[in-house]
């Protein structure tokens, strides 16, 4: 099977305008889906780079991103949200509507787990009422328990971070840390992100038996000079780095 190549942007950074040119003119094919981070308050586990996208963003009214989901629509492009449940519990009617009004199923919150575990399973049964698929984040800080709890409560592809955090680049062996987790999560799709730093990280990914790859904080440079063409490249670099492993 093909290896998936998600790419995450924060919506609003560096603007709404940027970010619509980007995506429909980004060419047919080159990924297989965008991860958009709703700007947050406190984006507690994202590193320092992503979080000055979260500052940079400023407005957190999610109208003005209405242009930016239409682009993705038009172009057939899959989307998942990432919203932290700090800001989702205090907004969760207008993200929920957003997220219907743009046909979104999908949303990550990497929070939830974490500092939120009392209310994770009543939070889950909402959005699946909703029609919302939570993909579960870990790392290989996870407990064994949780992740087999949430194995059995969810059906999605799951997100697992290399590194505790994005922007982190901590010695790590990925071939293990990508064998024990396609060793626990048997039987799911598995995205790894957090700490992918160049083709030759991402292709280790894929041949150690991972998915696909998500990447984020190697394309903010370029985004923030609003560098198109730079960021498309960098984007083809990683598409070429994992599909030449297949």
């Amino acid at each position: 099977m093909k290896p998936r190549l998600l790419i995450y942007f924060t919506l609003g950074f560096p603007d709404d305008q940027f970010l619509v040119k980007l995506i429909r003119d980004m060419p047919d094919g080159l990924v297989d889906g965008l991860e958009l981070g709703l700007p947050s308050a406190d984006p507690r586990y994202d590193g320092p780079k992503i979080r000055l996208t979260h500052i940079a963003a400023k407005s957190r009214e999610l109208e003005r991103f209405d242009p930016v989901l239409r682009v993705c629509g038009e172009r057939g492009i899959r989307v998942n949200i990432l919203s932290y449940y700090s800001d989702f519990e205090n907004n969760e009617r207008n993200i929920l509507s957003f997220l219907s009004r743009h046909s979104v199923h999908e949303i990550i919150v990497p929070d939830l787990l974490i500092d939120y575990a009392d209310i994770a399973d009543p939070f889950l049964k909402k959005l699946q009422s909703a029609g919302i698929s939570y993909i579960p984040f870990f790392n290989a800080a996870t407990p064994d328990r949780v992740i087999e709890k949430y194995m059995r409560s969810t059906n999605s592809w799951i997100y697992y971070g290399l590194q505790p955090s994005t922007g982190i680049n901590m010695p790590l062996d990925i071939q293990s840390v990508v064998e024990r987790a396609t060793s626990l999560l048997r039987g799911r799709d598995i995205i790894f992100g957090f700490g992918i730093r160049n083709g030759q990280d991402a292709a280790r990914i894929i041949e150690a038996g991972g998915h696909g790859i998500a990447i984020a904080t190697a394309l903010i440079d370029d985004i923030n000079r609003h560098d198109a063409d730079s960021v498309v490249h960098k984007i083809e670099e990683y598409r070429r780095a994992i599909d030449f492993v297949v």
